[in-house]
């Protein structure tokens, strides 16, 4: 697989993934809160004209961020565009959260337009297109490595089949991982419950059993990279 070829398929996923995650945010209660107080302020009378249009403006200066880091083409932008699309994935958890404390500084309503299975799955899709393109950007590194190195082309479409034949199979993997901890988390909330509620504040303890383990899992991530 060509390096132009691997650079469309990062293309692609980004900008997908950018562009579901900034029609999610444009539905939330929290934007049409943002929308709602620049309405009312001086500037609504300013862009009164063109207020219809904002909706569709943030989707397409979302795209040309998301394009614009794409074209840097490094991790480290390959990083700012996964912020950029969890920023606009933010306020849609935020609609589903029990604990929304956005929503009890700027008195939120019940805006929300997207369902949970929506914003489960433009969840997904923005954890799926980060672990490509964390992969196929190595991929791109490891190959100019290889051809500096003087491998000849068909090593190199060797090797390009056997990266991408990997990563397809870890997102396989995670997905569906992720599907089953999402279909799964209704059953052991209603099995643990009833053990849960005699604890003294329950929320403490599981929200303390739950840092350990993402402490936990950070550690291992962490030195997992550095090997």
């Amino acid at each position: 697989m060509k390096e132009n070829m691997i650079r469309s398929i990062e293309l692609g996923v980004a900008v997908g993934a950018c562009y579901m995650a900034a029609v999610t945010m444009v539905q939330t209660s929290l934007f049409a809160k943002i929308v709602a107080m620049i309405t009312n302020s001086f500037l609504g009378r300013l862009l009164e004209p063109y207020m219809p249009y904002f909706n569709l403006a943030v989707i397409v200066l979302a795209v040309f961020l998301c394009i614009t880091f794409w074209r840097k083409g490094d991790e480290i932008w390959f990083g700012r565009i996964f912020s950029l699309n969890m920023l606009m994935f933010f306020p849609a958890v935020l609609d589903f959260s029990t604990f929304n404390w956005v929503g009890l500084i700027l008195d939120l309503g019940p805006g929300t337009q997207v369902t949970d299975i929506w914003v489960f799955a433009v969840g997904l899709l923005l954890q799926v297109t980060y672990l490509m393109l964390r992969y196929t950007v190595r991929f791109r590194y490891m190959r100019d490595e290889l051809i500096h190195r003087g491998a000849v082309e068909e090593d190199l479409e060797h090797v390009s089949r056997g990266q991408m034949g990997y990563l397809t199979l870890l997102v396989f993997l995670t997905i569906g991982f992720t599907g089953g901890i999402y279909i799964a988390i209704p059953y052991v909330n209603q099995f643990t419950s009833e053990y849960l509620r005699d604890l003294p504040m329950p929320h403490a303890v599981i929200g303390f059993v739950v840092v350990l383990l993402i402490a936990a899992s950070m550690i291992l991530y962490l030195r997992g990279s550095n090997e």
